[in-house]
């Protein structure tokens, strides 16, 4: 059985577009829940046992409000787990638009699998037991 601490939440439509850079979570150990939206995602979520990461596929927002919002709405529902999110922004402006959120380092549109490794790092610094 695949532990909560060992889960990812994918919420994404455009999943397998997303295989390479989830390769090395599944590598890791790593389950993956794919599911379509955020009202999916919400109706997934055991506050009880949160998954390791809820990856949002925010690809198409241009200045980071969805996905402020989406990732609050996961965040009050679920507080213990972290949130990172696929996104076109640069650096500095997914940093100034997720303020305080404290969310992962962002994959870029159409990820690779070292953009994946890259982010697993990122998670292993917060759980080491991965």
């Amino acid at each position: 059985m695949i532990k909560p601490e060992q889960r990812i939440l994918l919420v994404s439509t455009q999943a397998d577009t997303l295989a390479d850079a989830l390769t090395p979570f599944l590598d890791a150990g790593f389950s993956i829940n794919h599911v379509p939206d955020l009202d999916a995602a919400l109706a997934a979520l055991d506050p009880g046992q949160p998954p390791a990461l809820v990856l949002l596929d925010a690809s198409n927002d241009k200045d980071g409000a969805a996905l402020r919002e989406d990732c609050m709405r996961v965040l009050a529902h679920c507080a213990l787990t972290w949130v990172a999110a696929i996104s076109p922004l640069r650096s500095e402006d997914f940093h100034a638009a997720m303020e305080g959120l404290g969310m992962l380092p962002p994959l870029p549109p159409c990820p690779t699998r070292s953009d994946g490794e890259s982010l697993l790092e990122a998670l292993r610094g917060f759980l080491p037991r991965c």
